[in-house]
């Protein structure tokens, strides 16, 4: 016998937007969208934070197009930091934090490095002070792996003042010939990096969903079990974007007090929390300091 107090619902195959007149073409659509605070998408599509979904590389081809990509909790805190670190580091207008060696290191050490982070050049301080710069080119064919970075680094410099503009930088790498500026503050010491790659990457993707300093946006989620603190930590320190609390049922005790921590200890950090299907959920998650929910709970045994 049916129960009378179980109320009538509809789910999202039981909707349709009526269409009506319109005098708009397709690519005269504008759909750029604020997912959260300041972050603006041109393409209103996340990636789900599945394992089966969304890691670093999906993650990547997500921000490139105008969308984002929510990286999955489902690893370890130092792996899912990983991943974020990943997708922040794949591009940039100016790597900020580039990796760097002293003069005094072996090429072996170079040779390392270049390998397990993915990088193609470094440029050589001391102290904080750039000397040179060191490119797989400088030690492709090189014997001497013992030998000090000093032997074979570039020591003849082009190097640029901060807030240097796009055309300007495309221009110096063409006239001089090289595929990296370096980046100097006021005071001579090293500020970032300038590579060719990004430039051109720019070029090819100008819809992508980028921060400030020019970086590929992207998410990660976190649940309510007791590594949530060290996950959050962990994801802002790596330069996430988003926080996800992620979790079957968002109207819940466990949701609200994360996102409740989350936001006391990162004020400035978007939040988005789910998932919700009341409104009653809606507003729970929004007075707990959420900037965004996530709409829809699955018929799944898990939900």
């Amino acid at each position: 016998m049916l129960n009378e107090d179980i109320q009538t619902a509809v789910t999202f195959d039981d909707v349709l937007l009526e269409p009506a007149y319109s005098e708009v073409l397709p690519n005269e659509a504008d759909i750029t969208t604020t997912l959260a605070r300041d972050i603006d998408l041109k393409i209103p599509l996340l990636s789900a934070a599945m394992d089966t979904v969304t890691e670093f590389s999906a993650a990547i081809a997500m921000a490139r197009v105008g969308g984002i990509g929510i990286i999955h909790k489902n690893m370890s805190v130092s792996q899912q930091a990983q991943e974020v670190t990943k997708v922040k580091k794949s591009e940039s207008g100016m790597i900020a934090d580039p990796v760097t060696v002293p003069p005094d290191h072996d090429l072996a050490e170079v040779l390392e490095l270049m390998q397990t982070r993915d990088i193609s050049g470094l440029p050589v301080v001391e102290g904080r002070r750039p000397v040179g710069i060191i490119t797989r080119r400088d030690v492709r064919f090189a014997s001497n792996l013992n030998q000090p970075v000093s032997a074979l680094m570039t020591k003849k410099l082009v190097t640029v003042s901060e807030g240097i503009g796009l055309e300007d930088s495309k221009a110096l790498l063409h006239k001089h010939r090289i595929e990296k500026l370096i980046v100097v503050a006021g005071d001579g010491t090293l500020a970032g990096l300038i590579t060719l790659k990004d430039l051109m990457k720019a070029e090819l993707y100008p819809d992508a969903a980028k921060d400030s300093r020019g970086r590929l946006r992207v998410g990660a989620a976190v649940g309510v079990g007791p590594d949530r603190s060290e996950r959050a930590q962990a994801l802002v320190l790596a330069g996430v974007d988003v926080v996800v609390v992620d979790t079957a049922h968002g109207h819940s005790k466990g949701v609200i007090d994360t996102i409740k921590e989350i936001r006391e200890t990162y004020p400035d950090i978007a939040i988005i929390a789910g998932n919700i299907a009341t409104a009653d959920g809606a507003r729970a998650l929004a007075d707990a300091g959420a900037d965004s929910v996530k709409v829809g709970i699955g018929p799944g045994s898990i939900c």
